[in-house]
């Protein structure tokens, strides 16, 4: 980050703004109404930090999946690991997904929620609205919501008229998507929506050594069916299918970063060299990191790269009653989920380490929400809620090849300790020979019941008070066929599978490899030797208080305080408890003029009880566990407006300012030295979070220009401006995964028909072609690993509308 740099974009900002403020009304915005708070209200009569989208301004951002919202939503940037979605808001972050861990952020598509973090990408097709509330959202949402909340809504089946649609898109890396939707009325109280989408490409990482990953091969369709019987009640069934084949930019990290080293060799954060070849043993050391000589982040070299074999299928009923004083919503949910990813664990053209992650779940949920229905200064909503479902997860690697590690190395390090050199190691032979196994596999059951109320009381004309209540319950248990696996040799002295005792051989193997990964290993979770977890459960009362005030007409001012938690998690080592987390915010939701709208907040946020994550040697694998311990405090402020100056132009702006440190927090040091001594703790307090810029600023423009008979066409510029940040999930401080200061650029241009039936758009996105650090990792032999956000990409797009 540079001064210059930043001065600049708070100056952009600060002028946008101002002129706002100064021009008369020309144009009216329209209003965006909302379910935030489990009723329908516009955007600026809810009391909280919520950006919404409606379908036109999402397709004019470009945004088709959650991976964008960041360059619209203030206070919010994106990361991901293999297909997992990686929010981080307000200083909180969403790095420890896996297992029976969740998002900070819960997903909800629907009003169902998603469980799994891989899930939260999923399902954005047809899509009508979106809004993301920021800060805890407890009391309505529950368990979860530990710092936002994602709402994804998709389009109902509409009575009145017939209507259908497509999407024809083609963009760089022969990217080819396709999006439909078809709505037939039958009858007047019957009508049916089917929508669905294709989307496939080459991939936009370069593997030198095999397939190209990144590479999309999707497909998905919903068919919604609405029925109302009476004006007083009706129906509304959803069945949604999605498939994912394509090959997914890694698990953990598609690629690795340079090291810092001491001049003997050794890793350390601090230290003064860098290494820039593959440390991992089997890798014979081949392959230059992303950020090293010659190194592209986007080139790879891997053997090993199988498809992604990722299923959904949910079943969802809606039914609305309207009893006159008091409104009745059901949500029943069935979904079935499947996510099996295969990953190279040497990241290296050599065929020795190979492994995954399996998880699969099986969720049902219910939900009724009451919610008063009449006029008067007391407005409630109160509901119940209950959910059931069954995860299998397994970690798991094995080598296809034999090894020779004793080409390393060692040295004295401080002390006098006997350190051993991290170097790649060459491979014995080529002949497959399996070996090395290790799986962590476990089943999760988890039961939540929740009651919930809130209400609003107008003292006044003016004035109203906030309060809710919310109860939740959470019954968790575990069963693992113990951690480690070894082979079982068959009579015929071929290894076919491993399975799960403790004491075994492996040997010569079966030429043909099993597909996928985890065809390997064989789970008894009824072996003597299981681990199973039974806690008690987990209980948690959170809450929401606030007041706010009409200054005006058009002015509303709030100041709530509110919690949040994220759940306690269970795996094979360890048994973590609940995160919680508060927040005091205050802030206004304005329309000065009809042309303008003007909101903002402040906030101030302490997240406790948070997780470290330490790494443990097991059998030669660095597995990461997790701990309750630490906390951070937060404050910001977040600024978003619209400006109509004339008719036809849009212009927007958000930005952000956070301070977010730690408190009390330590972190393992995930290298063997730290600042040339012998230090397995690091004292975090008082360091910026990972994933926090200072500053952030998003800036749009669309200007729509009449062509008379042939239509209109819009250009359209988007401009995001973040401060640098950490990206690594171990060690905050680690300058090897530090994101420098950026910009990215995206240009629209847009023809409509003169109907509006019809439309083309030509775009280009990230214009500088930035390379973002998404989410850092060190595994074993103390390997950088990273991915980079998507790169510049350009297409065109067609649209039909019948």
């Amino acid at each position: 980050m540079t001064r210059g740099i930043t001065q600049k974009a708070l100056i952009a900002g600060a002028s946008g703004l101002a002129l706002m403020t100064a021009t008369p009304a020309l144009a009216q915005i329209d209003e965006i109404i909302v379910t935030a708070e489990k009723r329908a209200e516009s955007v600026q009569d809810v009391s909280l930090s919520i950006s919404a989208f409606n379908e036109e301004s999402l397709e004019l951002g470009g945004i088709d999946d959650v991976s964008r919202l960041e360059l619209l939503v203030p206070g919010v940037n994106f990361a991901f690991a293999g297909n997992d979605a990686k929010f981080n808001v307000r200083g909180a972050n969403s790095t420890n997904t896996f297992g029976d861990n969740s998002s900070i952020v819960g997903a909800y598509v629907d009003g169902v929620y998603k469980a799994r973090a891989s899930q939260q990408s999923r399902a954005f097709f047809d899509v009508e609205r979106v809004e993301f509330l920021k800060g805890p959202q407890g009391t309505l949402y529950g368990r979860n919501t530990f710092a936002g909340a994602l709402n994804v809504y998709t389009h109902a089946p509409d009575l009145d008229d017939y209507a259908a649609g497509i999407e024809l898109g083609y963009s760089r890396f022969d990217r080819a998507q396709v999006e439909g939707y078809v709505n037939i009325p039958v009858g007047e109280t019957f009508a049916l929506r089917v929508a669905g989408f294709f989307d496939k490409s080459d991939g936009y990482i370069n593997n030198l050594a095999g397939d190209d990953i990144g590479a999309q091969d999707d497909k998905g369709f919903r068919v919604s069916a609405y029925w109302e019987p009476t004006e007083n009640l009706n129906f509304l069934a959803r069945y949604a299918n999605i498939q994912e084949d394509g090959r997914e930019a890694g698990l953990f990290g598609y690629t690795f970063l340079c090291r810092n080293e001491t001049p003997q060799g050794l890793t350390d954060a601090l230290g003064s060299v860098q290494n820039c070849t593959n440390p991992v043993r089997g890798s014979a050391g081949l392959g230059p990191a992303a950020n090293g000589p010659g190194g592209d982040p986007y080139v790879i070299s891997q053997d090993f790269v199988p498809p992604v074999d990722l299923r959904e299928d949910v079943f969802q009923l809606e039914a609305n009653l309207d009893l006159g004083a008091v409104s009745v919503k059901s949500i029943t949910s069935y979904t079935d989920f499947r996510n099996n990813i295969g990953f190279d664990f040497d990241f290296s053209p050599t065929p020795n380490s190979r492994g995954g992650y399996d998880e699969e779940t099986e969720a049902f949920t219910q939900e009724f929400q009451f919610s008063s229905n009449y006029e008067g200064p007391l407005q409630w909503t109160a509901g119940l809620y209950y959910s059931d479902d069954e995860l299998f997860q397994s970690f798991s690697i094995y080598q296809q090849t034999q090894r020779d590690d004793s080409v390393r190395g060692s040295v004295v390090g401080p002390n006098g300790a006997n350190f051993t050199l991290l170097t790649g190691t060459p491979l014995v032979s080529l002949d497959t020979n399996l070996g090395g196994f290790f799986a962590d596999s476990a089943i999760v059951d988890s039961e939540t019941f929740g009651v919930y109320g809130q209400a609003e009381w107008s003292i006044s004309d003016q004035l109203r008070l906030i309060g809710g209540l919310r109860y939740t319950s959470e019954d968790k248990s575990l069963r693992a066929g113990g951690s480690n696996f070894t082979g079982d040799v068959n009579g015929d002295g071929t290894v076919d599978r491993v399975v799960n005792v403790l004491a075994g051989a492996a040997g010569s193997s079966p030429v043909t490899l099993p597909a996928p990964t985890t065809a390997v290993f064989t789970y008894n979770f009824d072996a003597t030797d299981a681990v199973t977890q039974n806690p008690d459960a987990f209980d948690n009362v959170s809450w929401r208080a606030g007041v706010e005030y009409d200054w005006s007409d058009d002015v509303l001012l709030y100041v709530t305080a509110s919690t949040g938690f994220l759940s306690g998690a269970l795996s094979t080592s360890s048994v973590t408890d609940e995160q919680t987390s508060r927040v005091i915010e205050g802030g206004f939701k304005s329309r000065p003029m009809e042309n303008l709208q003007l909101n903002g907040a402040v906030h101030f946020t302490k997240y406790d009880n948070l997780l470290t994550q330490l790494q443990i040697p097991v059998g030669g694998i660095v597995q990461t566990v997790s701990q309750n311990g630490g906390e951070i405090d937060s404050w910001g402020v977040e600024l978003d407006a619209v400006w109509l100056p004339v008719e036809n132009l849009t212009l927007t702006a958000n930005l952000a300012y956070l301070n977010s440190e730690f408190g009390t927090f330590g972190q393992n040091n995930p290298y063997q030295l730290f600042n040339g001594q012998v230090q397995g703790f690091i004292d975090q307090e008082g360091n910026t979070t990972p994933w926090s810029p200072d500053f952030t600023l998003s800036l749009s423009g669309a200007y729509e220009m009449s062509l008379g008979e042939y239509g209109s066409l819009t250009p359209y510029v988007q401009f995001y401006y973040s401060d640098g940040y950490n990206t690594s999930n171990l060690l905050a401080t680690d300058p090897a995964q530090q994101q420098d200061s950026f910009t990215k650029t995206d240009l629209r241009l847009i023809w409509d028909a003169p109907d509006g039936n019809y439309s083309i758009e030509a775009f280009i996105e990230n214009l500088e072609d930035e390379a973002v650090l998404a989410r850092g990792n060190n595994n074993s032999d103390d390997i950088v690993q990273t991915s980079f956000l998507y790169p510049q990409n350009y297409g065109v797009t067609f649209k039909a509308r019948f």
